[in-house]
């Protein structure tokens, strides 16, 4: 409530400050069910609470779950979540590290960077993500490793 309050927000149609798992499921009742035109983006205090939010919406039918973070903590949540004996996430899905590659630095210019993958994803555009280039380089680092290459 200190952060997440209508007067610090005055414009938005609505305010939720809640534990994580309680506020998702406070968004997703009624005429704000999670769809496939529903995009969410993950920006936590910490990679449990992002696998706490990541298995709380596993089911739902949304277009795109981006999630906040270095390549350290990404491999952190996806390990958790792969511990837990979960199936992997449609790489069309789950987008993380979050954003397109324009070199962002501010929060200004990490919300442009987040905004132009959620526009990407939405237009079919050929923008390319960081996840995907995280994906790449996780795959040329198996094909190293599979082929004897050191």
């Amino acid at each position: 409530p200190l952060y997440a309050n209508g007067q610090r927000f005055p414009t938005a149609s609505r305010v939720v400050a809640a534990p994580f798992t309680e506020g998702l499921r406070s968004l997703r009742r009624g005429k704000a069910a999670f769809d496939p035109h529903t995009y969410v983006v993950l920006v936590t205090r910490g990679h449990q609470h992002d696998v706490e939010c990541l298995l709380e919406i596993l089911d739902d039918p949304v277009a795109y779950i981006g999630m906040i973070g270095s390549k350290r903590r990404i491999a952190k949540v996806l390990a958790a979540y792969r511990q837990a004996g979960l199936p992997p996430f449609s790489n069309n899905v789950l987008h993380a590290p979050i954003g397109v590659e324009i070199g962002a630095e501010t929060p200004a210019e990490i919300a442009v960077c987040i905004m132009g993958e959620i526009i990407n994803v939405l237009r079919g555009g050929k923008g390319v993500s960081l996840s995907a280039q995280l994906r790449d380089e996780r795959q040329a680092r198996r094909t190293r490793v599979t082929s004897g290459e050191s």
